[in-house]
């Protein structure tokens, strides 16, 4: 049973486009070193659009094979030494464009996956 951590935010007001440019800054850099995340079985971005006050809120989704996965992953990279250095200097979190105190973090899993259709 595959496992997906959701993370979701609103843009900081006026950082509009500097949000834009630090999310494929980092999408494209989480593309192009796929050696060091070998958990992810997917990563996916969105932004919610008629849906009331949460209107324009941004999602990432990864998707692991299982809990074990996520944690794994989450122990390797946790202190963002080695590698992980360069991919914290690309992560958009700390470049001041999302509103933290709006942050949101679930944790959804997949369900009848058989019956999706694909």
């Amino acid at each position: 049973m595959a496992i997906f951590e959701v993370e979701s935010w609103l843009v900081a007001e006026g950082k509009e486009k500097e949000h834009d440019v630090e999310m494929r800054r980092w999408l494209s850099w989480v593309k192009k070193h796929p050696e060091l995340f070998p958990e992810w079985k997917s990563v996916r971005y969105f932004e919610k659009h008629v849906a009331g006050e949460d209107s324009g809120r941004h999602l990432v989704m990864w998707e692991y094979e299982s809990l074990a996965a996520y944690e794994a992953y989450k122990a390797r990279r946790k202190d963002y030494e080695g590698p992980y250095k360069e991919y914290k200097e690309n992560d958009p979190y700390y470049k001041g464009v999302f509103i933290h105190s709006r942050m949101g973090y679930e944790f959804w899993k997949d369900v009848e996956r058989e019956l999706w259709i694909d």
